[in-house]
């Protein structure tokens, strides 16, 4: 009898027990688990979101980049090709050039050309689906024309025509014409090429955008 009570009360226990201990699981464990998942879930969206951020932020900051680049590349047409003739700034070029490279300006003459209208520059090849079409690029510009005389060195001559070409305003050179200075002897006669000095006669072109 003492021998199935003990059975009994072993039973009992070890049914208070299981009975405990599911309580335990449904009380503290599963809602420690679902709370676990729950900031696990969150951590993994935090995580996606910051990624999405940084793969936007790196976008912005492209995109930035590019315009900034194109922002300096557009500056620098514009001083290479000003809008409207701005002549006043094209002669203080030359003039800079000249200085800077020796030679001395006597005189500048200087005749604007209005810029030509539908004048085609190039032809632009557009592609929609398999078609493709030619379409003329419009690009009118204007023309300035300066005729310079100056006297100076053959090496002066070099330095301006260099300092011309790296200028930040597109000047082309289109015509030259060099003649030795003439100097007297002391018995009065005339001689040409005895020193490293001539007169130039140059004719150089800008360009512009018309306003």
């Amino acid at each position: 009898m003492k021998q199935t009570t003990s059975q009994v009360s072993g039973f009992l226990l070890a049914l208070l027990l299981l009975v405990l201990a599911a309580i335990g699981f449904f009380e503290f464990v599963k809602p420690a688990y679902a709370n676990l998942m729950a900031l696990k879930g969150k951590a993994v969206a935090e995580a996606t979101l910051l990624a999405n951020e940084q793969q936007l932020a790196a976008k912005a900051q492209s995109v930035l980049t590019a315009y900034e680049a194109q922002s300096s590349s557009t500056q620098a047409v514009d001083l290479a090709l000003p809008v409207g003739p701005d002549s006043a700034d094209a002669i203080a070029q030359l003039y800079g050039v000249a200085s800077a490279s020796g030679l001395q300006v006597a005189n500048v003459g200087i005749a604007v050309s209005a810029a030509p209208r539908n004048t085609v520059a190039s032809t632009a090849y557009i592609t929609n689906g398999t078609s493709t079409t030619a379409a003329a690029v419009i690009k009118p510009y204007g023309t300035i024309t300066f005729q310079l005389s100056a006297t100076g060195s053959y090496e002066a001559l070099k330095t301006f025509l260099q300092g011309l070409e790296q200028n930040v305003r597109v000047f082309d050179v289109t015509a030259l014409s060099i003649h030795p200075v003439a100097t007297l002897t002391t018995s009065g006669a005339t001689l040409l090429g005895t020193q490293d000095l001539y007169t130039y006669s140059i004719t150089a072109t800008a360009y512009y955008q018309p306003s």
